[in-house]
Order: structure tokens, then C-alpha cells, then sequence
């Protein structure tokens, strides 16, 4: 059995000259191509672990001490994403702002019965890290900051 094949003619547009052969409509960059990949790999892989249960008193002491001494906060929610996993841990700064029902996390409302955990992000001041050995010399393999520190 013997297929025909029909010519491929390629007319000149203008004064551009093809240079003869068709142009793959899928093709892709090789960097956004594995990027796009090692994306998809770390969400489908991620793993949460679920926080104990706190009270709605554990949470209000969480949630006045970060108030008072401006720090920031991790809340964890009972809530499931598509795939039936934990949903990631929402970070932020607890303004005061709070009704009945939800509070704000940065500009994020949450309602109390929701939550499930809170706790408080600890952070470095710039000031107390000390980048030298005791001879002088620059160690960087003791630095150890936020995971959230460096994305900001």
C-alpha cells in the first residue's frame, strides 16, 4: 500500500524567505520546559503535616502576644486542597483586626472556626548574627534564616 504524499510548497511573504521547513507549534524553550516540570514534581509531592489542635483560647493567647509584640504568624487551617491534602499554612502579621466570625491575617480573612493551629514565626535580627569565627575568618555555613526571608 502506498501513500501519497502532497508537496510542500512554502510562497515567499514579502521579502521574507522561509527557510524550508515547518515550525513546531508545541515547541518549547528546554529552561521553561524543566521548570514547568520541577514545578508540577514539588506540588504534587509536597507533604504537610497537620498541627495539633488548639483551643480558641490557645489561639487567642497565640494571636495577643503576636499582637502585642508585632510578630509575625503561622496559621494552619482545616481545610483540604483538590487532592484531599492539608492546605499550606497561611503567614502574615495579625493586625487587631477581628469580628465575631474571622480575623485578618496581612489582608487575608479567616474565620475562627477554621483554624487549626497558630503559632509564631521567629525571626533573626540582623544585628545579633555573626558571620565571623572566633580567628576572623567569614563562616556562612552557620547562617540560618526564615525559609520566607530570602523570597521577600
Amino acid at each position: 500500500m502506498t501513500t501519497n504524499r502532497t508537496k510542500k510548497e512554502f510562497s515567499d511573504y514579502n521579502d521574507y524567505h522561509d527557510r524550508g521547513f515547518l515550525k513546531w507549534v508545541t515547541a518549547f524553550a528546554m529552561e521553561e520546559l524543566t521548570s514547568g516540570i520541577d514545578k508540577n514534581h514539588a506540588e504534587a509531592t509536597k507533604n504537610i503535616s497537620l498541627l495539633p489542635q488548639m483551643s480558641q483560647q490557645e489561639i487567642s493567647d497565640v494571636l495577643k502576644h503576636a499582637f502585642l509584640k508585632t510578630k509575625a504568624v503561622s496559621v494552619q487551617l482545616n481545610k483540604k486542597d483538590s487532592l484531599g491534602r492539608p492546605m499550606e499554612s497561611i503567614d502574615g502579621f495579625f493586625s487587631g483586626n477581628f469580628h465575631e466570625e474571622e480575623l485578618l491575617i496581612d489582608d487575608n480573612a479567616i474565620l475562627w472556626e477554621d483554624i487549626r493551629h497558630v503559632q509564631l514565626i521567629e525571626t533573626i535580627k540582623w544585628s545579633s548574627l555573626d558571620i565571623f569565627k572566633g580567628d576572623g575568618t567569614k563562616d556562612d555555613s552557620e547562617l540560618i534564616f526564615p525559609q520566607n526571608w530570602l523570597e521577600e
